[in-house]
C-alpha cells in the first residue's frame, strides 16, 4: 500500500502544525473510519496535545493500491464523531 500526500494536504499540515508522522499513524491505526462518497473516507484518531485530547481527522481517498491523503485537521468535538 502506498500513501501519498496531496499538495493541499501538505500545505494544510504545515498551517495546522500537524506532522506527517501523526497523520500516517492515525491512518494506519484509527479509532474509527467513516465512509464518505466516491471512495473517500475519514480516519479518526484521538491524540493528546498540551494535556488535552483532540480528534485528528484524516480525509483520504482510495485509488487502487494507493491511499491519497486529502487533508487532516484537529477538532475538540470528539463526541460528535465517536
Amino acid at each position: 500500500m502506498q500513501i501519498i500526500f496531496s499538495k493541499h494536504a501538505l500545505y494544510q499540515l504545515k498551517e495546522r502544525e500537524i506532522s506527517k508522522e501523526e497523520v500516517v499513524l492515525a491512518f494506519l491505526n484509527p479509532d474509527k473510519i467513516i465512509s464518505q462518497a466516491n471512495q473517500r473516507f475519514k480516519a479518526l484518531k484521538i491524540v493528546e496535545r498540551k494535556r488535552k485530547k483532540f480528534l485528528l481527522i484524516v480525509v483520504f481517498e482510495k485509488a487502487n493500491s494507493k491511499k491519497i491523503i486529502i487533508t487532516a485537521f484537529l477538532t475538540s468535538k470528539i463526541k460528535k464523531y465517536l
